[in-house]
């Protein structure tokens, strides 16, 4: 059915276009001018059909909605798309100068960011480096929902715990404030691109290839098991890990007890249950918590779940 439909969307505006004029083969190269265009907006109809409806008909009919917050994400959606970040600022990154830069050396991709390299899995495009790097400008924008600190002094001398580094942009932008990063990543992919951007603050970093869970075995470890015998003053926590952030608490109940210092930027949008069920884990062990402003767009979840969701819970500052 999807596939009967794209034929008779790419059917449809090819016969408009050759209709307004020019034969087939200028009709064509203008289909083509257009669907760069337009294509990801239909490609995302297509997939996300209920989602996109809604957007639109609020965005249509905006002015005579109750003003909520989650009316104007979805209203800001249905005139731009959907997306992760339905802000007024994020249409700012859309012209963004991006340069791309080979390492022969290492085989990879890297771009500077702030003065240091920030290197890229070896099987990343060079145009997909762009989008990627793109999207995580725009994740750590000040305004953004998803950004993990206001401000990057407050991790200064600070053990910074990066559960779920990926590409790990968090630690190279307090590399130079912490005392030690110790990065868990368990994607070669990935492992081999932080090893090439923290070549210059090897010393001060280290690699944990444990997946961060309730559970002790080779592939798993906890907090608790991981901070045993090891200095426990001025930790942060960050954590990014696709929903097993829950677990991960699970796994560091005695670290939430003992640890009264103890600093966290905390991902709370992966599962529909995670900001209430994290927040009231923190609060049981007597830490004052809030969430970051705005909302995040997770669509990666079944319709009858909210996908307008608070995104990063931070301890208060005040609290620390």
């Amino acid at each position: 059915m999807r596939k009967k439909f794209k034929n008779f969307v790419k059917t449809s505006l090819l016969n408009s276009v050759i209709f307004a004029g020019g034969g087939q083969e200028i009709a064509a190269d203008k289909l083509a001018a257009f669907k760069k265009k337009i294509h990801p907006r239909i490609k995302s109809f297509i997939r996300h059909p209920f989602e996109n409806t809604k957007s639109l008909l609020i965005y249509i009919f905006h002015r005579f909605l109750p003003q909520t917050p989650q009316n104007q994400c979805y209203a800001f959606m249905g005139k731009h798309g959907l997306t992760h970040y339905p802000y007024e600022f994020m249409l700012e990154y859309k012209k963004l100068p991006v340069e791309c830069i080979y390492d022969n050396q290492s085989d990879l991709y890297y771009v500077m960011h702030n003065g240091k390299k920030l290197y890229f899995k070896g099987d990343t495009p060079k145009d997909t480096v762009f989008i990627l790097y793109l999207s995580l400008l725009i994740e750590q924008d000040i305004r953004a929902p998803h950004r993990y600190v206001n401000d990057y002094s407050r991790l200064k001398g600070k053990t910074l715990l990066d559960i779920g580094s990926a590409e790990g942009i968090f630690s190279l932008d307090v590399i130079e404030l912490v005392k030690h990063v110790y990065l868990f990543e368990c994607d070669k992919d990935w492992i081999t691109a932080l090893n090439a951007t923290f070549a210059p603050w090897k010393d001060k970093i280290t690699i944990v290839e444990k997946y961060v869970s309730d559970i002790n075995d080779e592939s798993n470890i906890t907090i608790d098991r991981f901070l045993e015998g090891k200095d426990k003053s001025n930790l942060f926590l960050k954590m990014d890990i696709e929903g097993y952030e829950q677990a991960a608490l699970r796994g560091a109940a005695n670290t939430l007890k003992a640890v009264r210092d103890l600093d966290y930027s905390i991902c709370t949008y992966h599962c529909p249950n995670d900001a209430e069920e994290i927040h009231k884990t923190l609060s049981d062990n007597h830490f004052e918590s809030e969430f970051t402003d705005g909302f995040f767009y997770w669509g990666r979840t079944v319709a009858t779940e909210p996908r307008l969701r608070k995104a990063i819970i931070r301890r208060k500052v005040q609290s620390i």
